[in-house]
């Protein structure tokens, strides 16, 4: 009997070695996803600078943003009253906006915004993105508008 017992052990002792790497692959741990970098095209994009300036621009149905369509070189968004459009050309880190329009309500005290977010957009020439935040350059590398990727 005494001979069996140290067999008994041993063969227990492997087989909780084994239950419990088995457990290991059962269970794998988590899998943490990398981060997916901002793109430029197909991400909505919201104001939060123009020039210099800080922009109040809250999340929801009117905030100031722009779309840059992937399928297409349309771009769309809200300028602070009235929906948007126009098209882009694209080229490395060169960016252009043209043909800039959209719908004509008044809204008060959003006006002078507006306007001066459709003229920034329009003198843009260079685009550079930074984490989660798009700054749109002037010809004179002076940042014309900054976003933030919503």
């Amino acid at each position: 009997m005494k001979t069996r017992i140290p067999a008994l052990c041993g063969i227990a002792a492997l087989l909780a070695l084994t239950t419990l790497g088995g457990c290991s692959l059962m269970n794998p741990p988590p899998v943490i996803a990398a981060a997916t970098p901002t793109t430029l095209l197909g991400t909505h994009w919201r104001l939060t600078h123009l020039g210099g300036r800080m922009i109040d621009n809250p999340s929801g149905d009117r905030d100031v943003h722009i779309t840059l369509q992937a399928g297409n070189t349309n771009v769309t968004g809200n300028s602070g009253c009235n929906r948007m459009f126009g098209r882009y050309a694209l080229e490395n880190d060169m960016l252009k906006f043209d043909g800039l329009g959209g719908t004509k309500m008044a809204c008060e005290g959003r006006m002078e915004l507006e306007q001066g977010f459709m003229n920034a957009l329009m003198s843009v020439m260079r685009w550079k993105i930074t984490g989660r935040t798009l700054e749109l350059f002037d010809e004179r590398g002076q940042a014309a508008a900054t976003f933030e990727a919503a």
